[in-house]
């Protein structure tokens, strides 16, 4: 193959790549829309857990997600200590549409997240902000 066979060849390559990409960032569009399920402070008021419900369209399912935050930082951390789906229908849907969960706090630096044991969990973090999160799955 020529220099000038390559230099054809890695031009096509470019524009290859690029149209890709600008196709795979078209489709990822913010549809998605959060709704608040609840919103809990702790005990000592310095921080609180929002559950809420994510729904991004119809070619996906609800989440159900937790995030924990200083008050009045509603939003501001989205799914930042748990996030679940129903696993193609395998755990209960509760009634906002995504996954059973279920959040307390214990103490004023520690949170109980229960959920369905049949859920896809694809965050799950041991800490956030400084508040200890302890997770239980319940069969249902």
């Amino acid at each position: 193959m020529t220099l000038r066979h390559w230099a054809v060849a890695i031009g096509h390559m470019e524009r290859a790549i690029i149209a890709t990409t600008l196709a795979l960032l078209g489709g990822c569009s913010e549809t998605c829309s959060n709704t608040a399920v609840t919103t809990v402070n702790a005990p000592d008021g310095k921080h609180q857990v929002e559950l809420f419900q994510r729904d991004c369209g119809a070619t996906t399912g609800f989440s159900t997600q937790v995030s924990i935050s200083e008050p009045g930082d509603e939003g501001a951390a989205r799914g930042n200590a748990f996030v679940a789906d129903d696993n193609h229908g395998a755990a209960v849907a509760a009634a906002w549409g995504g996954p059973w969960v279920n959040v307390k706090w214990t103490s004023p630096k520690a949170l109980l997240v229960q959920f369905d044991a049949k859920s896809r969990v694809f965050k799950q973090v041991a800490e956030v902000k400084g508040v200890r999160v302890t997770y239980e799955p319940v069969p249902h």
